[in-house]
């Protein structure tokens, strides 16, 4: 199951994570379908969910650090 966040941000609507596969959603204003990450703890969401820039944080933790399923 997926355990969504609404976030302040301009880019990213809401995140989510799922325990059982350990993968981190992001759903975002401007596109139909979110992206997935692979091997995404649930520590690793909570510092995502609780960061003060969440799209800085996007660009400069997670996507160099997490592979995109799909």
């Amino acid at each position: 199951m997926i355990n969504w966040s609404v976030v302040s941000s301009d880019v990213i609507k809401k995140i989510g994570h799922d325990v059982e596969k350990d993968c981190l959603y992001i759903d975002f204003w401007q596109r139909s379908e979110y992206e997935v990450y692979d091997h995404v703890s649930l520590y690793a969401f909570y510092h995502f969910s609780l960061a003060a820039a969440i799209d800085d944080y996007y660009q400069k933790v997670i996507k160099t650090s997490y592979s995109i399923i799909g």
